[in-house]
């Protein structure tokens, strides 16, 4: 508001011949001290470092330095609950005021962060399902696949991950179990994730397992652009001036396609090329956010995969599930999906390695299972592993230790603000909860939560 009102009296006394530039740059600096003043004023009382006091720059440098996780928990440990880390945003880590920041019923919308996640495509800009600031957009978008998500859906997709399991088990045993080399699990297990999202979403591994290799460098892509939209997130405007400008887009980006949005096109195409979907078909451009009507309603695989669940939604309503809703459908499966999972499994891999009698008492349970024919081998099924209490347990403490997200998930206070405890905070403040925080607080898990 108050940039949009500086914009509107600088175009008036800009064309005034009674200013000289020199005038207009005291009035530039006065107005911008003023909305310094203003900012600060507002938050004085929350403590955290200097420097996030008059800038942004802090939690940028804090972010591209990868240290975000460690240095959001050593703040609110020194600071407390509530941690202004920038001029006009406050870290939470406070469990009983959750429901006030994220509550179903609270109208506050997401942060600018998410803004930078966008694509754009064909000089648009194109949000996903997760990254879409506009609360209306994202209920449009998320009701007709709601149900794709469903854990009665997803248990429907075991014999894909059975199959992609199995692969990665045999692979392990052929390169390493039998010859003694070492192995890269953390890569193997990222590699196992991407096939896995593959199978989930087209019915076909993406041949990360097989050529034992980053596949079209997209795994490096995706790293690439969780790094760069991490750091901009924090001062959304260097995205805004920088990679969605127009002259950036002209100049960089004209006639060229997101990594990631183009490995899923050519995905897609094979898929569609693929015998047993019937007659071969184009998929044009994904670049300009269409699907011809011959690709959409023509013969199309009767797969229990994702993408066949999208395009009979396209052929249903097409006017909800539209071409551009389509490819982002797309984009998130393949970006979040994979790294998502295979940040887990890392992680619980990596706890059960570090705490041996954890990964034996695990192993107790599984062997004992097993002995009592409680278990499928050479793959259990799903409903099989819910009845192993100590493996789900070991699961569940890898997700907390190891949350998708070590940054504050944004949201913007509504204009009654939120009074979060005896803190008032007021409307327009970006506010937010650091999963990796909160999962080590003492006060929900005990006084061992950080081992």
């Amino acid at each position: 508001m108050l940039s949009k009102s500086f914009s509107s009296v600088l175009d008036h006394f800009s064309s005034s011949t009674l200013l000289s530039p020199s005038t207009l740059t005291v009035i530039a600096l006065g107005w911008l001290s003023l909305h310094f003043v203003l900012t600060w004023q507002r938050l004085r009382t929350i403590p955290g470092p200097s420097l996030a006091r008059f800038t942004d720059l802090y939690r940028l440098l804090v972010v591209w330095r990868r240290d975000s996780h460690d240095t959001y928990l050593e703040l609110h440990k020194k600071h407390g609950d509530l941690v202004r880390v920038g001029p006009n945003c406050v870290s939470v880590s406070k469990p009983d005021v959750i429901n006030t920041i994220y509550g179903i019923s609270v109208k506050a919308p997401k942060s600018d962060f998410y803004s930078v996640w966008q694509n754009i495509v064909n000089g648009k800009r194109t949000a996903s399902l997760v990254f879409t600031t506009d609360e209306q957009q994202h209920a449009t978008m998320k009701r007709p696949i709601a149900s794709a998500y469903s854990l009665s859906t997803l248990v429907e997709f075991e014999p894909l991950i059975d199959s992609t399991t199995a692969v990665f088990l045999d692979r392990i045993d052929q390169l390493f179990a039998t010859t003694g080399k070492v192995c890269d699990l953390g890569t193997w297990l990222q590699w196992y994730a991407f096939d896995v999202i593959g199978e989930l979403t087209l019915s076909k591994r993406l041949g990360f397992l097989e050529r034992a290799e980053d596949v079209e460098n997209i795994a490096d892509s995706i790293a690439a652009n969780f790094d760069r939209c991490s750091v901009l997130g924090q001062m959304p405007w260097l995205d805004e001036w920088i990679y969605k400008s127009r002259l950036f887009q002209m100049i960089f980006v004209k006639g060229k396609m997101n990594p990631i949005l183009a490995f899923g096109q050519r995905r897609l195409q094979e898929r569609l090329d693929s015998k047993d979907d019937g007659e071969s078909v184009e998929v044009p451009n994904l670049n300009d956010a269409a699907l011809n009507e011959k690709v959409l309603h023509g013969t199309l695989p009767s797969k229990p995969d994702f993408l066949s669940r999208f395009l009979k939604l396209h052929d249903e309503q097409p006017e909800v599930v539209t071409n551009q809703a389509l490819l982002a459908y797309l984009f998130i499966n393949i970006n979040a999906g994979s790294d998502t999972i295979a940040s887990t499994t890392r992680a619980i891999f990596f706890y059960l390695l570090k705490n041996p009698s954890t990964l034996d008492k695990l192993r107790e349970e599984l062997e004992g299972a097993q002995k009592q024919d409680k278990l499928t081998t050479p793959l259990p099924t799903w409903s099989e592993v819910q009845a192993l209490p100590y493996l789900n347990a070991v699961i569940k403490e890898g997700l907390r230790l190891n949350p998708a997200l070590a940054l504050p998930l944004e949201r913007v206070t509504p204009a009654n603000g939120f009074q979060l405890g005896e803190t008032f905070i007021p409307p327009g403040t970006i506010v937010g909860v650091n999963p990796w925080v909160l999962h080590r607080d003492t006060r929900i898990f005990g006084s061992d939560a950080e081992a």
